[in-house]
């Protein structure tokens, strides 16, 4: 037998229904790493049991044995997804590259280690030279073996974890107007990601974003080195939402805004290279030259001068915008951090030069973390990537497959380059020579 609705308790149904859904449709305001804290339970052990972990005990409570194998925990795997920066080490054999393409890279390339036989005898690249030695045995990850301390800094080796740059408790957030704050106002979103092409920004006197991927700033101390205090805040950035991906047909680029360089000087000096290095950097801040930005937008590829300010763009060689965390410049980042090909315009005369425009931030398929091989004279030799299966000189391989270089150029077509393609040096400097 039916039940008979009156028309009252129907208009209190459909105003429960409609209730429900708009609860089930409201944000929380953060996920797991959506821009601040995570769930305590998520990295701690309530009861400091070890909950089925191997025995001994456990620094703050951590289910793991270090800060960055609590990271780990989540972040590698075998399938690249938008919060994966390490391949699993059982993918990693011999002649085969790791999966991540993330604009940071895969740590997975410091357990890559190269030889190879040329004129002057055996040469030897060793992994450790891939990347920042984040420390984590458990996931086979171990301290750098030639460097005690950050190169131009003090930071120790033996204490680098994920946490020594991220700020694990994502207390850094950035509010209405473009400051950043560890204290005051709800972090209701990441503020790292272009969605719809716009940025999640603050609301004025409501909510804050957290900073760019967790990234910690003025007066961060680690767990691991308090002694060691940030001087500088984090930088402004925007990333595409689709970033761990191929570059086979489209390219990925994140807007790097302002303080790159300044950042990494929490750890790093600029007085790294003696004192020479490159403009910016962080610390003084020349826009590109009018020849050099010329370059670039005109350089296609070794030989091909034909290029476009349009269509100019390259994240082998990515530059700094020069914009702020503010809610219009973040929009203005926001609009060109893409990863389907429509973003492609090079510099004019507000950019420079950062870190990033020749490093990635965690590792690479090449020496210094850089984002090209620096050490072979030609990148591409007879038109496709040098390998050891190749037929290319030992110098020009320098111990790799061609699947392995490849992937170091995130697989994008080596015919996109010039047949015998010189180093990349000469995206940016008119009349370079090998």
């Amino acid at each position: 037998m039916g039940i008979r609705i009156g028309p009252r308790s129907k208009i209190a149904v459909f105003l429960v229904a409609a209730l429900m859904g708009a609860f089930l449709v409201v944000e929380p305001s953060w996920g797991f790493h959506d821009g601040g804290v995570a769930p305590c339970d998520g990295c701690h052990s309530m009861h400091a049991t070890n909950q089925g972990l191997p025995s001994g005990p456990r620094a703050f409570l951590l289910q793991a044995a270090s800060p960055t194998s609590i990271c780990l925990n989540c972040h590698e795997g075998q399938i690249p997804s938008e919060n994966m920066v390490s391949t699993s080490g059982a993918l990693l054999g011999a002649g085969l590259p790791p999966n991540m393409l993330t604009p940071g890279g895969d740590f997975g390339w410091l357990k890559k280690r190269y030889s190879w036989v040329d004129n002057l005898g055996m040469k030897q690249e060793p992994g450790d030279r891939h990347g920042h030695n984040i420390v984590a045995p458990d996931y086979g990850y171990f301290a750098d073996l030639t460097r005690a301390v950050s190169p131009g800094g003090t930071y120790p080796a033996q204490r680098l974890h994920c946490t020594s740059c991220h700020d694990p408790h994502g207390r850094y957030r950035v509010v209405a107007d473009g400051t950043i704050q560890t204290t005051g106002l709800p972090i209701a979103g990441s503020g790292s990601v272009s969605v719809g092409g716009g940025a999640s920004n603050p609301v004025a006197g409501r909510s804050a974003v957290g900073s760019y991927r967790l990234l910690a700033g003025v007066g961060y101390r680690t767990s691991s080195d308090p002694s060691h205090v940030f001087t500088d805040p984090p930088p402004a950035a925007v990333a595409p939402a689709s970033c761990n991906r191929s570059e086979a047909s489209t390219q990925t680029r994140v807007a790097y805004g302002s303080n790159v360089s300044a950042w990494c000087g929490n750890c790093h000096s600029p007085g790294v290279s003696g004192g020479f290095v490159h403009h910016n950097l962080g610390y003084i801040t020349p826009r590109l030259t009018a020849a050099i930005a010329d370059q670039y937008n005109k350089y296609v590829k070794t030989g091909d001068l034909s290029g476009s300010p349009d269509t100019s763009f390259s994240s082998l060689i990515p530059f700094q915008m020069e914009l702020t965390n503010s809610p219009t410049d973040r929009n203005a980042m926001a609009a060109v951090a893409c990863s389907d090909g429509s973003c492609l315009r090079g510099p004019g005369s507000v950019e420079t030069v950062s870190c990033l425009t020749c490093h990635r931030a965690h590792a690479s398929g090449w020496r210094a973390i850089l984002r090209w091989n620096p050490d072979a004279a030609l990148i591409v030799y007879g038109g496709v990537y040098p390998g050891i299966n190749t037929g290319a000189p030992p110098g020009y391989h320098m111990g790799r497959t061609e699947v392995e270089t490849r992937r170091a150029y995130y697989d994008r077509p080596a015919t996109l380059f010039a047949a015998n393609q010189n180093r990349l040096c000469e995206k940016c400097h008119a009349g370079y020579a090998p």
